[in-house]
């Protein structure tokens, strides 16, 4: 197997890389790509320092999978030249996600949705991933009416300006609109209808994702956290719902750890999981499930399940 990373000296770029390390994949060659300011160059791969270019169709081989982990603006310059040259792209941006000719996958969720002959597979929005992660088995449970989530948002997933920006803060104080000791309640600027982008993506992805015609309403907010997106989630089903069997069925399905206490994003940096807590009723509505959600919006947001699309597309 030949693959490359584009964007590979970015925040998920480098985690993609760290993925494919420690999951051993096969390959026989890994080729980084960056834009021209990172050229010259080099990242440590088992080993071995790797160079970093800068992507030319040139330096695409056809059957080669690549990893994009680019904005949607540089994506949209890169992935039809690499798709023209014979590889199979797996695209973390936003560029190509509701396209309905690509596949928007979690491999845990929906793997039949990407078929031998897609050469493109989007990667979805890292707060979608979690939050599909936990109603996929719910929806299993029961019909589900509407979720409701609101998302409390690390700075990382502003990437590594977002980190950058919250450790300046830390040394010279709060300031309004910051993110140091501070809960941004807008990522992104509201549009006409007063919902952010980052908002639409929940509401658009989830549905895709899980072939579903019930609402999601979103409201998403930044907070002054490094690594780990929480989500707090109610779901109203069509029939009432006893918390003990919804967090049964959460706890059965792959990648999802249920811990009822001591739940905090501080404990997820690093890991694979996506952990789901305070599992309860609403005292007045057995017909509603509320729970708190938190994941590695980099790693299990991004980079792994961008990698697991990988090794499914290898078993394929």
């Amino acid at each position: 197997m030949k693959a490359g990373i584009v964007g590979a000296t970015g925040l998920v770029g480098r985690e993609m890389l760290s993925v494919i390390e420690q999951r051993n994949l096969p390959a026989d060659e890994i080729k980084l790509f960056a834009s021209k300011a990172s050229t010259g160059r080099t990242l440590d791969f088992r080993g071995s320092a790797l160079p970093v270019e800068i992507i030319k169709k040139s330096s695409v081989e056809k059957g080669m999978i690549l990893l994009g982990a680019t904005s949607s603006q540089v994506a949209r310059e890169w992935v039809p030249m690499a798709l023209e040259a014979g590889a199979t792209v797996i695209d973390n941006s936003s560029a190509y996600r509701m396209d309905p000719g690509v596949p928007l996958v979690v491999p845990q969720v929906n793997p039949e949705a990407a078929g031998q002959d897609d050469r493109l597979i989007a990667n979805p929005n890292c707060s979608t991933i979690q939050l599909v992660m936990a109603l996929a088995p719910l929806m299993e449970v029961a019909p589900i009416s509407w979720a409701a989530v609101s998302t409390y948002q690390s700075v990382s997933g502003a990437g590594s300006r977002g980190i950058g920006q919250l450790q300046a803060e830390e040394k010279s104080g709060p300031s309004y609109g910051g993110f140091h000791r501070n809960v941004v309640c807008e990522i992104g600027e509201p549009e006409h209808d007063g919902y952010t982008f980052e908002e639409r993506k929940l509401v658009h992805e989830t549905a895709k994702i899980l072939s579903s015609s019930f609402p999601v309403y979103p409201s998403c907010a930044r907070v002054p956290v490094m690594v780990g997106h929480t989500e707090s989630v109610t779901v109203s089903f069509t029939r009432p719902v006893p918390c003990r069997v919804a967090a049964e069925a959460l706890a059965g399905f792959p990648g999802v750890v249920v811990k009822e206490r001591g739940f905090q994003p501080l404990g997820t940096p690093g890991t694979d999981s996506t952990f789901v807590g305070r599992v309860r009723n609403h005292p007045m509505d057995p017909c509603i499930v509320q729970f708190w959600v938190t994941a590695d919006n980099v790693r299990k947001g991004a980079a792994l399940n961008a990698v697991e699309i990988m090794e499914m597309l290898l078993k394929s």
